[in-house]
């Protein structure tokens, strides 16, 4: 059974530890791995050629703020189904870049699930314009 209060992690990602780990990766490679021992979290992402590195450290520092977002998705369609938390709880995997937009790849915890939540960029302004499971 799984405890209540670990059931959506909120707040999992420091601004500055993101920003802090992005400086160090290499930035060459097709595929670009964001890690944190401290925090336990690792990313993939890939596109990266697609934006300029200012649009994607704008998107890096509010990173925390769109897993939040998806985080409460989550807790949401969770307390309105009739199945365990299991099935809805989900960790953010990899990153994709095109021009002007990012989708952010969760999987399930627990379950085999896949979930994403497209970000758009606009006028400056990073906008989360959709999550849903797939």
């Amino acid at each position: 059974m799984i405890k209540r209060n670990l059931l959506f992690n909120f707040n999992r990602f420091s601004e500055n530890e993101v920003l802090i780990e992005w400086e160090k990766a290499v930035k060459s490679e097709d595929v670009i791995v964001l890690e944190s021992i401290n925090s336990d979290w690792s990313i993939e992402i890939d596109g990266i050629q697609s934006i300029s590195q200012q649009e994607f450290e704008s998107f890096l520092s509010k990173i925390d703020v769109f897993d939040n977002e998806v985080q409460l998705y989550c807790k949401e369609i969770y307390e309105k189904s009739s199945f365990g938390a299991e099935n809805y709880i989900v960790t953010l995997q990899w990153i994709s870049v095109l021009k002007n937009s990012i989708t952010m790849g969760y999987w399930g915890d627990y379950v085999n699930v896949e979930l994403r939540s497209n970000i758009k960029y606009e006028n400056g302004i990073w906008k989360q314009i959709g999550i849903c499971y797939q």
